[in-house]
């Protein structure tokens, strides 16, 4: 059975942007999410003349590595929605252009799975929500705080229901709290790192945590950044994951200084995120510091939250077709 409207009527063109994130942000593990100003943007054409179901054309971040046929997570998720919707996929030719670093912490996994969704709703004319959006990324991601940030942009909470339904509220972000990221040239996948933890934890490490992630919330409403410090320390994912990168438990005991409100993993690693109000540059190189002493480089971004999370447009154009046609998609 496959959706009759969705096959009537297809877009031609689909575009999409979606940002960057970073998660847990110490204490809240798989809970807190918030979404930053890098961008996964693509743009996928119906290729009606094409042999293959799919084509991949990337710029930027992961050019040099990926795959660029059906095994693309951007296609994959797009086909995970084709079946779920019971709906005709076409052939497409997507043309990736892409900010987000691989397996370095800042959700790329996750901007490629919302991006995947939302091209095929618009391709398909497949009106859905963001809830259900929400949970078929939630679905293949595994967890919910990147995609869920990545979605609605800003500051993101989550939880998820025994059923599977997913639950998320997005709170506005201080405009003077910037975000620092470092991330060491050190790919680290999230399957491995979450595969390292502990399968259970003491009654007062859970409690101590749980203190935390209720004391970040409240700080950000309050404006009492100088608690974030105090709320950002964990014991349940970090002190694992640190061991797995040279110089990472380093970074994250970085001493407090001027502007610094608080460090974390960024995700699951392997990069640092910093809450700062200013000497940003200061506090970067500082983080960054400790990793050339283990023969790692690093890149430092200084960044804002953005708040619009993701953006698509879908066209009808006839164009489209004689465009599929000229393009000989590559990696």
């Amino acid at each position: 059975m496959t959706n009759s409207l969705a096959h009537k009527h297809p877009a031609r063109i689909a575009e999409v942007r979606v940002p960057a994130s970073t998660s847990n942000l110490g204490s809240g593990f798989d809970c807190c999410g918030l979404a930053l100003n890098l961008y996964l943007s693509v743009r996928a054409v119906v290729a009606t003349t094409s042999g293959e179901r799919c084509r991949v054309e990337v710029f930027g971040e992961g050019s040099q590595s990926g795959p660029c046929d059906e095994q693309n997570l951007i296609y994959r998720a797009m086909c995970y929605v084709a079946d779920r919707e019971f709906l005709n996929l076409p052939p497409v030719q997507l043309t990736v252009r892409n900010e987000i670093p691989f397996a370095s912490g800042l959700g790329s996994s996750g901007a490629a799975i919302v991006a995947g969704i939302a091209l095929c709703a618009s391709l398909s004319r497949l009106e859905i929500s963001t809830d259900k959006m929400l949970r078929y990324a939630t679905e293949l991601e595994g967890h919910a705080d990147n995609v869920a940030a990545a979605l609605l942009g800003e500051f993101v909470i989550n939880c998820i229901s025994e059923d599977g339904e997913v639950f998320a509220v997005r709170s506005a972000w201080p405009k003077e709290i910037k975000v620092i990221t470092v991330s060491p040239h050190f790919q680290l996948e999230t399957k491995y790192a979450r595969s390292i933890l502990p399968e259970t934890v003491t009654r007062e490490d859970m409690i101590y945590n749980m203190q935390r992630v209720a004391l970040f919330g409240a700080a950000l409403a309050a404006k009492r950044y100088d608690l974030l410090w105090e709320a950002m320390q964990d014991r349940t994912h970090q002190s694992y994951r640190a061991q797995l990168v040279p110089g990472l438990a380093e970074a994250l005991a970085t001493p407090r200084m001027p502007g610094l409100l608080g460090i974390a993993l960024s995700g699951s690693g392997p990069g640092v995120v910093a809450l700062a109000t200013h000497n940003f540059e200061e506090i970067g190189q500082t983080l960054a510091s400790v990793f050339p002493k283990h023969q790692l480089r690093s890149t430092i971004r200084v960044l804002q939250v953005d708040v619009a999370g993701i953006q698509t447009q879908a066209h009808s154009d006839l164009i489209a077709s004689a465009l599929v046609e000229q393009t000989t998609g590559k990696c």
